[in-house]
């Protein structure tokens, strides 16, 4: 069985494809990455900068116009989980909060400092 992976943008480790979509995931090098529809990646950012912050800091990141951290959207998220499932078809996924008919992405995001 071949296994696919999704590759950290920031540090190039190899992870497993999320099928858990309320979720955030971690890498080694602090990077956090979530599944979320297209129309909501802003609140996908949001939900990974909470994990990333704590409130005192995410109210000083908010407040001026600087950039704080990267941020990496893959757009091709649904292609990878057909290749996911269709070669694994007994995978059991798990689709929270997921409409069939919204385009997934994966976002990444990682603190600059």
């Amino acid at each position: 069985m071949h296994t696919h992976i999704i590759v950290c943008p920031f540090c190039e480790n190899g992870h497993p494809v999320p099928t858990d979509f309320d979720s955030i995931h971690r890498c080694s090098c602090g990077a956090c990455y979530k599944v979320c529809g297209n129309n909501a990646v802003e609140n996908g950012v949001g939900d990974i900068a909470e994990q990333l912050w704590n409130e005192e800091e995410l109210d000083f990141v908010r407040s001026i116009p600087v950039d704080f951290c990267n941020i990496v959207i893959e757009k091709d998220f649904d292609r990878l989980l057909a290749l996911k499932q269709g070669a694994d078809p007994n995978t059991i996924e798990r689709f929270c909060k997921y409409d069939i008919n919204n385009h997934l992405s994966l976002v990444w995001v990682k603190r600059l400092f």
